[in-house]
């Protein structure tokens, strides 16, 4: 039996992040939370998630993103970022983040299940010596 996949969320709102751990829990995931993103780098080395859900992209956050981008074993690993708004765009010249899925608000339930899935499926297979799982995602 293949162990739980572990995911930290980060979040300004304790109570929206609670209500999705339970979401996640519910669907068999390891869920570890703060809303603290100075705690987050602590966290990460210590939980070693799989995923990375960040609740709103705000400059605190963008920290958290940095660090793990930064972190030679979590530079592949996938981040989920919840938000209300979309903001701008990429420009052209532009390009977005290695794993990096925007999620605007309402997130429905059952696509956001499989795009985790997905998402952490594709960067086990691949990382170096992890053997690939296949999982597959039907349309949302």
């Amino acid at each position: 039996m293949s162990e739980k996949t572990k995911i930290l969320l980060v979040g300004d709102n304790w109570d929206f992040l609670q209500l999705l751990a339970a979401v996640l829990k519910k669907h068999g995931f390891d869920v570890a939370a703060t809303t603290d993103p100075l705690d987050a780098p602590a966290l990460v080395r210590q939980f070693q998630p799989d995923i990375i859900i960040l609740d709103e992209l705000t400059q605190r956050s963008i920290c958290v993103l940095h660090f793990a981008r930064s972190e030679p074993a979590f530079t592949n690993t996938p981040i989920f970022i919840i938000t209300d708004s979309m903001g701008d765009p990429p420009r052209e010249n532009e390009t977005m983040p290695v794993n990096w899925h925007v999620c605007p608000k309402p997130v429905p339930r059952d696509w956001f299940i499989a795009s985790i899935q997905y998402a952490v499926a594709t960067a086990r297979a691949k990382a170096p010596g992890h053997p690939a799982e296949k999982t597959e995602v039907g349309d949302p």
